[in-house]
């Protein structure tokens, strides 16, 4: 059991380090050598909410759950921050996994309640909301926007594809922070003090704040981290604050999602849907073993991101910015062929006309909130 959790830490923090390659991924790949295990499969997909936020902050290079905190981080890399953010992603994350905890009885409840049409409403009014923070001429931009990206992953999810969710949202919201990136000067640098400026107070209630988007986030199909988290950008004011919903939506998500499966047999994300069926009982196994994860990657998370940033810090900065985008490309490709590159090219260019048109790139979220919608 022990070696299952281990080898669980230790792929997960391998998916979570590694740009491009999801948790899920990775999961169905160990699958087809016969390495699974429903523990290794949870700590797998739990250490990989707490540390794929370093190539989202290093790289620019988004995962599902925290695709809306990369511009919100890369300005704060831009102030030699990066370390701050890191440690705000690991504290973030753990404090998610304790919250959860008293929110279980009330959860278990609740995930039997879920109607289409509630989901439907609650994104329709998010969308709304979203258009609405925009100002003047930039709201009929933010319309076209998400109505743009919406009809992006219509088509998209209309295809055959093994990975759509990879080729949207590295095209949405991770090339054009390369393609900005290829203009900088220099790499991400981290300062000698990784403290997080925020107080004490503010920190713990926006993790709960995002605890409890995540858990909401788990009961409802097709709604995922990434909309719990647009939720959150409404109740925010600075990058610490986004970042930190951004990062306890993500970790939260996947705890509730796993409880949910346990609970109903629903699935609501690719990890679970790798699992056997469990039982509520066997909560009294992976509640402690969820606490232990959170205890060892905070061990570890730090040191291994300061060690991958004095790395990165050392690469010509371009051409590293140059060869992840052909990286991307190339997995883009082994995913789904040339389908994947026609709706990564496509996702590029929706993402980077949000950017000139100056309005929010969370508009971009339309491509999930629009099929939603629709139905």
């Amino acid at each position: 059991m022990l070696g299952e959790l281990l080898m669980g830490i230790l792929a997960g923090t391998l998916s979570g380090i590694t740009p491009g390659i999801h948790v899920n991924t990775l999961a169905a790949f160990l699958a087809t050598l016969n390495v699974s295990g429903d523990l290794l499969l949870f700590s797998m997909g739990l250490v990989h909410t707490f540390l794929d936020a370093v190539p989202s902050v290093f790289l620019g290079v988004p995962d599902e759950g925290t695709a809306l905190g990369v511009l919100p981080a890369h300005r704060l890399v831009l102030k030699g921050r990066a370390m701050e953010v890191i440690r705000m992603s690991l504290w973030a994350s753990s404090l998610a996994m304790v919250f959860s905890l008293p929110l279980l009885p009330v959860y278990l409840p609740l995930a039997h309640l879920y109607t289409p049409e509630l989901g439907r409403l609650l994104v329709a009014l998010i969308a709304l909301v979203l258009v609405l923070t925009e100002k003047g001429i930039k709201r009929l931009y933010a319309v076209f926007i998400l109505l743009l990206s919406g009809l992006l992953g219509i088509l998209t999810f209309r295809l055959s594809l093994g990975q759509p969710y990879y080729h949207l949202f590295t095209g949405l919201f991770g090339v054009p922070v390369l393609v900005g990136a290829l203009r900088s000067s220099g790499p991400p640098t981290g300062d000698e003090d990784p403290s997080i400026r925020m107080g004490h107070a503010r920190f713990l209630g926006l993790s709960f704040v995002g605890t409890v988007l995540g858990m909401v986030a788990s009961l409802i199909p097709a709604f995922t981290a990434s909309q719990a988290a647009l939720i959150g950008s409404f109740m925010s004011r600075d990058e610490r604050s986004f970042l930190t919903i951004v990062f306890s939506v993500n970790t939260s998500n996947f705890v509730f999602s796993f409880v949910n499966f346990v609970g109903t047999g629903r699935v609501r994300n690719g990890i679970v849907a790798l699992m056997s069926p469990l039982g509520v009982g066997s909560l009294i196994l992976y509640v402690p073993a969820a606490l232990f994860i959170a205890m060892v990657v905070l061990l570890y998370g730090e040191p291994l991101a300061s060690a991958i940033l004095k790395l990165i810090s050392r690469l010509p900065y371009r051409w590293m910015n140059l060869s992840i985008l052909l990286f991307l490309t190339v997995l883009s490709f082994l995913f789904d062929g040339p389908s994947g590159i026609i709706v990564l090219v496509g996702a590029s260019l929706v993402g980077l006309l949000a950017l000139s048109l100056g309005v929010k790139r969370t508009n971009c979220m339309g491509v999930l909130m629009l099929p939603v919608i629709l139905g």
